[in-house]
């Protein structure tokens, strides 16, 4: 028969600690427990003013009020929101990040479609991404914030950490105007993604694709030609295709078969036409001098005719 009895122990611990002692079968068993509390590292490790002087020192930002960094960090879930937070600010900078990021990545890629565009903003600027770039700013341990699981109190960091971004953006924009929040963007937010096109292109018949995207633009139909190949009457065969469309060889690829050939052919002539990149561009918005000098020139959108 199993018996057992709790025994506490208190004293210099900081939380008690519960024994339980059983036998069993002759046996002498002890558990221990230990009672302490979880703590949320939010509040464990509370960022003071310095925590954020250093933060704003090393964005170069011009803060007049030091305590904007710090609600700028303040999630809405700490000290149950009796404490200013960013959600204003978040709300803001979440629309000023979609424009300047926007407007960059459509007079970067003039070739991506609507949805591409969105893939790749999405991406590369969501809120995943965004909080590698608030890890990257030292943004981590400047957060106040409460997670809504305590026994695992790193949920939901991800999400806070890139709305945290979004509130500096909104910041940025609120106390020093549209130009400094752009440069801003583009310095430390733009500036520090590599972006790969191609992770974002789905294509599943690349063929057919590119067969459908000649017809849009007016172009002849591609061609899939021989331009090398070995061992076609042996068990490892290559073949390299070449896609022409006219005179002009727009894609090329190579396989064991030349089913394989064609296939990756296409694509590269996909990716190739997407993936083109415009080096040196305007953007929609530009300002020269002064906050009230901003001009604003309207980008060259095939949209259809206004109608009378």
């Amino acid at each position: 028969m199993f018996t057992s009895r709790s025994i506490q122990y208190a004293g210099s611990l900081a939380a008690p600690i519960s024994r339980r002692v059983g036998y069993l079968g002759g046996l002498r068993l002890m558990a221990t427990e230990s009672h302490a509390p979880i703590k949320s590292r939010s509040k464990a490790a509370a960022a003071g003013p310095t925590t954020y002087s250093a933060l704003i020192a090393r964005l170069d930002l011009k803060f007049e009020d030091p305590k904007t960094m710090e609600q700028v960090c303040t999630h809405k879930s700490y000290e149950q929101g009796r404490l200013a937070c960013n959600d204003r600010m978040q709300w803001v900078g979440k629309r000023v990040l979609n424009l300047f990021v926007g407007e960059h990545l459509a007079a970067k890629y003039p070739n991506l479609s609507v949805e591409m565009l969105q893939d790749l903003q999405h991406a590369y600027f969501g809120l995943s991404s965004l909080a590698e770039v608030g890890r990257h700013f030292g943004m981590q341990p400047a957060l106040r914030w409460e997670s809504v699981v305590k026994e695992a109190p790193e949920v939901g960091l991800t999400k806070v950490l890139g709305k945290s971004v979004q509130a500096l953006v909104g910041a940025v924009y609120q106390e020093q105007g549209a130009l400094a929040a752009k440069d801003f963007v583009h310095k430390h937010i733009l500036g520090t993604r590599a972006l790969d096109v191609e992770s974002i292109m789905q294509i599943k018949n690349p063929k057919l694709m590119l067969v459908a995207l000649t017809k849009e633009k007016g172009l002849p139909r591609p061609v899939a030609r021989i331009l090398k190949e070995t061992g076609r009457f042996t068990s490892s065969p290559v073949f390299v295709i070449g896609v022409f469309c006219g005179a002009k060889m727009i894609g090329m690829g190579f396989g064991s078969s030349l089913k394989m050939g064609e296939y990756r052919a296409s694509k590269d002539a996909l990716i190739k036409h997407y993936a083109k990149e415009i080096k040196d561009f305007n953007f929609p918005t530009i300002g020269e001098g002064e906050e009230a000098d901003v001009t604003f020139f309207p980008p060259k959108y095939q949209d259809s005719a206004a109608r009378a």
